[in-house]
């Protein structure tokens, strides 16, 4: 009986412990919950706000991204003025090799002179590729004709022009391109700048993969701090890299002072110089400038090299003719040293006359010795077939 009497107490206590401490657990519990719903508040607010600013860089600047095709692939692109100009790496237009195989035969000459840009509305134009940057950075510039008043993507302010002070580790940015096809134009994602490298350029976890490449890096502002050009591996590892806003603006500059090159610099392939030996009144030389002859360092066009025997007081008559391009001629003599070889520049012509858009270059030789003719076009980048003549004269 006593036992029954302990067993029941027994019961009605631990019952009470129970209780008590369900209530204490509960009221632990739901004081979390309510730690959680307030902190779970805050963070919905916040990501309310942040998608908010996404959405309003989206709609700004995505109708001025495009996707460029270019027939073996394709990358991204974007506006920089009214009238077509459009910024994507230089990759995008001409990829590098991959491998010894594909370097062996690497030619940076070849490649589309004309590319299609897909804009966020399907519309499709074809633009022309006008040049690249130098020293193996890797963009091109490319330009839509008989198009105006386009969306152009504002570039940001760089008042330093340093890499390691816009934009500043920590910063939001986003990111717009046609990562791995090019249906999936005007994908958006976000992030934020991970590091600045002197070299690499903005470092940043925003999710780019194959087909971003040539696409804006934007900030809060909608404007572009940089040219999205490479990650660390083919899903993203949240490394990847984009060539700050700085030297996008000089490369746009150094294309405004026709100060750019006509083929992709991100290999470098050195190429000898080639003399063709002629003599004077030997006739008519019919010949073309392709993408495959040597690009002058000094004005980076395509040019072929002529040499000839000359002799003191001897006038001559040089004369390049062309239907398809714009001829250029500039005259050398070869001085010879201790130091080596070099070129003394004698003369130079663009057009012969008014209205003749023909080279001629008359002139009378001051010594005996190999003289250099240097045939090219007064465009850079063009080529075409042309005919040479050089000409002695009483």
């Amino acid at each position: 009986m006593k036992h029954q009497q302990f067993s029941r107490f027994g019961s009605l206590a631990l019952c009470t412990l129970l209780t008590l401490l369900s209530i204490d657990t509960f009221d632990k519990v739901f004081s979390l919950n309510k730690l959680d719903a307030s902190d779970s508040n805050r963070a919905i607010a916040q990501e309310s706000v942040g998608d908010t600013i996404g959405n309003q860089v989206y709609k700004k600047a995505s109708p001025g991204v495009v996707t460029v095709r270019t027939g073996k692939g394709h990358g991204s692109g974007f506006v920089v003025s009214e009238d077509g100009l459009i910024i994507t790496n230089a990759h995008v237009i001409k990829p590098v090799p991959r491998g010894k195989s594909e370097k062996a035969k690497y030619n940076p000459n070849e490649f589309p002179d004309v590319v299609t840009v897909e804009f966020p509305n399907g519309e499709s134009i074809s633009a022309d590729v006008r040049g690249f940057a130098k020293g193996g950075l890797d963009l091109a510039i490319l330009k839509i004709h008989r198009k105006k008043n386009l969306t152009v993507l504002k570039l940001a302010a760089d008042t330093t022009a340093k890499v390691d002070e816009i934009p500043a580790v920590g910063d939001r940015i986003f990111a717009i391109g046609s990562p791995l096809d090019k249906d999936n134009k005007n994908s958006f994602t976000q992030g934020y700048v991970t590091r600045i490298d002197s070299k690499k350029g903005i470092e940043h976890d925003a999710r780019i993969m194959p087909g971003n490449s040539g696409g804006p890096l934007l900030n809060s502002q909608a404007e572009v701090i940089g040219v999205n050009t490479s990650g660390i591996g083919r899903l993203n590892s949240g490394m990847n890299f984009a060539i700050p806003v700085s030297e996008v603006k000089s490369f746009i500059t150094d294309f405004e002072n026709n100060d750019i090159s006509p083929v992709s610099t991100l290999v470098s392939t050195v190429k000898k110089q080639k003399f063709f030996t002629i003599e004077l009144d030997g006739g008519i030389i019919e010949a073309s400038l392709t993408k495959d002859d040597y690009v002058s360092r000094d004005s980076n066009k395509f040019v072929k090299l002529y040499q000839f025997q000359g002799r003191a007081g001897q006038k001559i008559a040089i004369e390049m003719t062309s239907k398809n391009m714009n001829p250029f001629l500039t005259l050398y003599q070869q001085v010879n040293n201790d130091e080596g070889r070099s070129f003394k520049k004698l003369a130079r012509n663009d057009d012969a006359g008014a209205g003749n858009l023909n080279a001629q270059i008359v002139t009378t030789l001051s010594k005996d010795g190999v003289y250099v003719i240097k045939a090219s076009s007064s465009d850079r980048g063009e080529t075409g077939d042309f005919r040479l003549s050089v000409k002695s004269q009483p």
